[in-house]
This record gives structure tokens, C-alpha cells and sequence, in this order.
């Protein structure tokens, strides 16, 4: 080898050793923590015990913020409801909910709520109605429509915030309404800046609908992440990044203008190397008694959770990764130490010992490495060569230990009215796509994950894609799973249904998977369907009909226009797709995809109802464009388009007029974009009424 290419290689080596430890240097990891000292970096370890740890005091607190409050932003290279129990029941009341209208003004029995996933568990929204009372969140204001009957209806009361609302919830004669809070004048009077952001929780006395009445404030530290509500009570969620400071150290609760912290002892963390550490604060509210007194309990994840709520527990879940950069760090570190001088290795525990409140874990680490990295330099281009050389023979012979390189890790904790308890920890493969992703049913919880394609510089080929499906017993400990389905190909929608699954996997085609789970202790496909295209939503019609929504693709995997699908699972060894509308144009798009709210289905009034825009533009000109909402005839066996209530007409430029909900009152149907609700008869699409919603602006980014 040349002079010329050895010196290359030998510096190459040195830059890229220092960018990995300069990018992935900031990881930490939390342990009993004294101040001062320095933990080494780790990585994730999947068969280390998950159990939670809550904070003795405020000093053990502090250390564990110093260490994380840096946490790296990025995620690792190369890395790729209880007591329902009948199907009939479950699709009864999780498929068309029903409830008594208000006592006030005409008696309404019949009309639409929230799609929710689980029955009983109702989900924050930007509108919510009482079927006399329509309640949507518009730009800044909250508005209050008396709805039914359609002709009369009319904005009775508005609430402007100097905040945007973000979501509601409507219980009887009570409203709450919550949005991240920006109010430089309010925290120099209470003498607190919140880095991590805040959130305004407001409750209001509604029973006299045209002056709703402000009985309680709260504000909570942090930005809204979920929010679910129990029969009276809401399980209030925001997310902070870890922050070292001396006053309120913890994350804080304001009510009206008292600030107190969340006590250290219900603060509670696990031990795993955070990449990106949040703290998950979790309240539980009790809204139709605004004075009764809030509990609180914080958990450190890390950074996008995804959250699924039964009637009896939380569940929240993150991704950790197991990365070749953190273990060639690691392996760095150790093969270097030896050859340090006693003065260096003395100078970096002095490193090590310092205070924490003089250097940060960071600062330590970069320290450290500049340290190694001077002995790196003065090797010669063998040397340099030697040293990757058994970096790379150690790095391969760990990487051999980890069968997965990814897991998903859930945290269980149980609720009970304003009880709030940590109560298991779990973990399983690979990661998962959203809420629907999980379920719990007999106290049993079930998850289907995918595990990423894994390419390693060792591998003379990458490991595909692969997809599974597991069951946790309350503990959270496995108790089965089913694994390698669909290799190549990732989920795409996931709907757990009584004692079944179904899944859809895409890449090129559409499996359409029926999954028993009866037995949580023998897990077993029943049968698969493949057809072009993909489901992102299913949403049941009854026990033995799925709905889909989602795109439909050519036989190579290129997307084609939006499509509704019906599969009939009667006979689950052979799933049959018996009907499906398409767009003729392809970039039609429905926020329906991905919003489940933004879905509304009747089977009783063979009803679908979805968002849709299209801007269609050719070549040789001309190309259908629309606005509005689809309105679909659907049965067990036909879906038929039958006309788009159309919002192009809404106040608003670019993306201003989309719909984003729909909903119904007896025989009306009610669609609502940013700054129109309009109103139609549901038999012939006929127009009764538009109300004009002032103030209110699109949710998307204009430019």
C-alpha cells in the first residue's frame, strides 16, 4: 500500500472517529445518581430488567436532568376495551355510538360522536356535539352552534382565546378546552418562564349554552401530547424535555396563579440509555367537579410516543435502538484506555468528578475524547489500521449477540378515577405505526410491530423487513407471538377486533392478514389476501366486514388514486375483497388516512362519510379539482359514491377550506372545514344551512 493511501486511510480514521464521538456523544443513561460523577455511555440492552424507579429526592432528580438535558435529538444511523367482550357488542357501540340528546330543545336520540378506538374511552377533538349542540374549535375561537333542527341553527356563544385551542371535550354541562400557552405578561407575574412550554386546561360551566361560565384554570408544563376521557374524569397528557434549575426543579401544575411542582416521589424513570429523554406528565382531572383536587404522575420516555388507552390502563411506548456507532464508541473507549498515560488517566477522572453543575455528561464526554483522540494521532498508519482492525473484530462479535436491533418499550399504568399508578413495563421487537398498533382485551395485551431491514457493513446482505404480532400478560411478559410475516414489507394499518386481528403489510402488493388471537398462548394466521394497493385505516362494518381506506397501487407498487375497500372475513381462511371505490385521480387524498376522527360510518344509515381534496393538473389541461366531503352509500356488499358537499367556497386561501370533520343529527349530516359548517339533508345531499365560522384558519402551514 502506498505512503499516499496509508496516510489517507490513517487520517480518514482519525476525522471519523472524531465525528462519532462529537455526534454520538450526548447519549446518557440514568443510575442511582450522586453529583459529580461520570457514568460511562451504554447502549440499550434488551434483556436487562425494565422496572421503574421513582425519585428519592431532589438532588437524585437534578443529576439524572444534568445527565439528560442534552440528550441527542436524533434518531441512531442506519436505522431503518375492558367489560365489552361480545363481537356484537363491541361493534354496537364502538361502530355507531348513540347517546341521549341534552334536555334542552328538541329531542334528539339519533347522532354521530367522536370515532373512537375503544368503547368508553372517549378521545380529545377539535369539535364534539351533544346532538342538540355542536361545539368546534375554530383558529382561535371555540364556538357554540345550536345545531338541530338544521333551519334554525345558529352560533349562540363564542369563546376567543389569545391561544389556540388544540382539542375539547364536552361532558353534560361542562367543557373543557385545552391548547399550548404563550403568555410572556402571565409568567413575569408569577415569576416562572417555562422553557418546555405550557398548556392552558380550561373548564367551563355550560349549562346556560349562550354565556358559558370559566370555573376552573389549570396550566400545565409542558406541551399537549393525548388527552382521554373515563365517564367523569380526563387523563390529561404533556411531554417535557429534562431542564436543570433550582426553583421548581420538577415539571409544574398552575392553578388559577399558584405554582407548585409535581413531587420528585411521583416522578419515575427506568433504566435504559435515553436517547432523547421526555418526561410523559400524566393528570388525571375530574371535570364535572372543577375543585376536586388533581393527581399527577411523571414518567421519563423518550422523544415520539405513541399512547393507547383502555378502560383501566395506560399504556405508552417508544422505540429504542441498538446502534453500531454507540457500540463502536463503546469499544473505542475501552481498547484506548491502556494505553493512556497514569497522568491521563488521572487528568480524565478528574473529568470524570467534576461537578455536574460545572461541566455537563456532554462536556465530560468531549473532554475525554479529545484526550484518546491525541493518542489516535500520533499512531502511525499501521497502528491506526491495527486499532480499526480489532474496533471492527469486536464490533462484529457484538453485534452477534443482538438477534434484534430494535424494540418497542410500553409502560402500563393503571387508572382508577384520579388514582394514577405505574403498574408494568414490557418490551417487544421492532416498532409500531400508531394507536392501533394495540389493544388490550381479558387483561391480555396485544401489539403488532414491524422490525426494520437491517444492513451492516459485516452482512453481505441485508436482513429484509419483517412484521409481528405478540400477546403480554398483565405483567407485561410475553406470552406468545407470531413472527416473519410478510418479510420485505412493512404494516400499514392494524385492527384488533375481539378474539382477531387484521393487518395490512404493503410494499408491492396488499396482504390483507387475518390474525386468531382466542388463545393469547397460540397465535395463528387464519388466512391472507393479496391485492394491489394498501389500507392505512380499517374500521369495522360488523363482526365479519372490514372497511379500508388507503391507495391503491399497480401490480409494481406505484400508487394510484384513493381507495375504499370492503373485505369479507366470514370465512377467514380465504378474506375476500367483495367490493372498492376508486378516484380517477391519482393525487385525490383524504386526511382520513391518517386522522381516524375525520372517518364517520352508520351502518344503520349505510353512511361513509370522508375528507377528500384533489388538484388535479395534465398536461394537456384541464383535470378534476374538488373540495369537500365524499358521501358513500355503503352496505355489506356495495360502497357507491353519492355526491361531494362541497367547501370550496370557504373563507380561506391554499389549504384553508379542507374539511377536517364531519358528523350527524338525526337526518342531517354536518361538515365542517376551518371556517364553514355546512349543513345537509343525509336522503338527496340537499342544502339546509351554512354557517360562516369567523376567526377560524387553517391547521397547515401557509406560506
Amino acid at each position: 500500500m502506498s505512503k499516499i493511501k496509508k496516510s489517507f486511510i490513517g487520517g480518514f480514521f482519525v476525522v471519523a472517529l472524531i465525528l462519532l464521538f462529537l455526534v454520538a456523544g450526548c447519549q446518557t443513561i440514568p443510575v442511582t445518581p450522586v453529583i459529580g460523577t461520570y457514568t460511562p455511555i451504554e447502549v440499550f440492552e434488551p434483556d436487562k430488567e425494565l422496572s421503574a424507579s421513582n425519585f428519592k429526592s431532589v438532588v437524585e432528580f437534578n443529576d439524572f436532568v444534568k445527565r439528560n438535558a442534552e440528550a441527542r435529538d436524533y434518531e441512531s444511523y442506519g436505522m431503518p376495551g375492558a367489560g365489552v367482550r361480545t363481537m356484537d357488542m363491541i361493534m354496537e357501540t364502538a361502530v355507531a355510538p348513540q347517546a341521549a340528546g341534552a334536555e334542552k330543545g328538541v329531542e334528539v336520540s339519533d347522532y354521530s360522536e367522536t370515532n373512537i378506538q375503544v368503547a368508553g374511552v372517549d378521545e380529545a377533538d377539535i369539535r364534539k356535539t351533544d346532538g342538540n349542540y355542536i361545539y368546534p374549535i375554530s383558529g382561535k375561537t371555540v364556538f357554540i352552534i345550536k345545531a338541530y333542527p338544521g333551519e334554525d341553527a345558529e352560533i349562540v356563544s363564542a369563546l376567543k382565546f389569545d391561544n389556540k385551542p388544540l382539542s375539547l371535550f364536552v361532558n353534560e354541562d361542562y367543557m373543557a378546552v385545552f391548547g399550548n400557552y404563550h403568555d410572556l405578561d402571565f409568567f413575569k407575574e408569577i415569576d416562572f418562564t417555562p422553557r418546555q412550554g405550557m398548556t392552558f386546561f380550561n373548564i367551563y360551566d355550560i349549562s346556560d349554552r349562550e354565556e358559558p361560565e370559566l370555573v376552573k384554570e389549570y396550566k400545565f408544563e409542558g406541551n399537549y401530547f393525548q388527552a382521554r376521557m373515563i365517564n367523569d374524569y380526563v387523563y390529561f397528557i404533556t411531554t417535557t424535555r429534562p431542564e436543570y434549575r433550582k426553583i421548581y426543579p420538577t415539571p409544574v401544575i398552575i392553578e388559577d396563579s399558584v405554582v407548585r411542582p409535581i413531587p420528585v416521589r411521583d416522578i419515575f424513570y427506568y433504566p435504559i440509555p435515553y436517547q432523547s429523554a421526555q418526561f410523559a406528565n400524566i393528570h388525571a382531572i375530574e371535570i364535572t367537579d372543577p375543585d376536586e383536587d388533581i393527581n399527577s404522575k411523571t414518567i421519563a420516555v423518550e422523544g415520539s410516543q405513541n399512547m393507547y388507552m383502555s378502560q383501566n390502563n395506560i399504556y405508552i411506548t417508544y422505540t429504542e435502538y441498538i446502534s453500531e456507532w454507540d457500540l463502536t464508541r463503546e469499544i473505542t473507549i475501552d481498547l484506548m484506555m491502556d494505553e493512556l498515560t497514569e497522568a491521563d488517566k488521572e487528568l480524565i477522572e478528574k473529568i470524570k468528578q467534576t461537578d455536574n453543575d460545572v461541566l455537563s455528561q456532554r462536556e465530560k464526554e468531549t473532554k475525554i475524547f479529545q484526550i484518546i483522540q491525541t493518542y489516535v494521532s500520533y499512531m502511525d498508519e499501521n497502528e491506526q489500521e491495527e486499532l480499526q482492525d480489532r474496533i471492527e473484530q469486536e464490533l462484529e462479535e457484538r453485534l452477534e449477540e443482538y438477534k434484534y436491533m430494535e424494540f418497542t418499550l410500553i409502560h402500563k399504568i393503571k387508572v382508577d378515577k384520579d388514582d394514577i399508578s405505574i403498574d408494568a413495563n414490557g418490551k417487544v421487537p421492532g416498532h409500531i405505526i400508531n394507536q392501533f398498533s394495540m389493544d388490550e382485551y381479558d387483561d391480555v395485551f396485544r401489539i403488532a410491530t414491524t422490525i426494520s431491514q437491517r444492513w451492516s457493513r459485516f452482512d453481505k446482505s441485508r436482513t429484509e423487513s419483517t412484521n409481528n404480532i405478540f400477546t403480554l400478560d398483565k405483567d407485561l411478559d410475553i406470552m406468545d407471538e407470531l413472527m416473519d410475516l410478510a418479510e420485505g414489507e412493512q404494516i400499514y394499518s392494524t385492527r384488533f377486533m375481539g378474539d382477531r386481528l387484521y393487518m395490512v403489510t404493503f410494499r408491492q402488493i396488499d396482504p390483507f392478514f387475518v390474525i386468531d388471537l382466542s388463545n393469547p398462548r397460540n397465535i395463528k394466521e387464519l388466512g391472507k389476501l393479496k391485492i394491489p394497493g394498501f389500507s392505512r385505516y380499517l374500521h369495522p362494518y360488523d363482526k365479519d366486514t372490514i372497511i379500508g381506506i388507503g391507495r391503491e397501487a399497480t401490480t409494481t407498487g406505484r400508487t394510484q388514486g384513493l381507495k375504499i375497500s370492503l373485505f369479507d372475513v366470514s370465512d377467514v381462511e380465504n378474506p375476500e375483497e367483495i367490493a372498492k371505490f376508486v378516484t380517477s385521480e391519482r393525487y385525490a387524498q383524504s386526511t382520513a388516512e391518517y386522522e381516524h376522527k375525520a372517518f364517520l360510518f352508520s351502518k344503520e344509515k349505510e353512511l361513509l362519510v370522508i375528507p377528500v381534496y384533489s388538484q388535479e393538473y395534465r398536461w394537456e389541461g384541464g383535470g378534476e379539482s374538488y373540495n369537500g366531503a365524499m358521501v358513500f352509500k355503503i352496505t355489506k356488499d356495495e360502497i357507491e359514491l353519492r355526491g361531494i358537499i362541497d367547501h370550496s367556497m370557504a373563507k380561506g386561501k391554499y389549504y384553508g377550506p379542507l374539511v377536517e370533520r364531519s358528523l350527524y343529527i338525526e337526518e342531517l349530516l354536518y361538515t365542517k372545514s376551518p371556517t364553514l359548517l355546512r349543513i345537509n339533508e343525509i336522503e338527496d345531499l340537499d342544502k339546509v344551512k351554512n354557517i360562516e365560522l369567523e376567526g377560524g384558519e387553517s391547521p397547515y402551514p401557509i406560506f
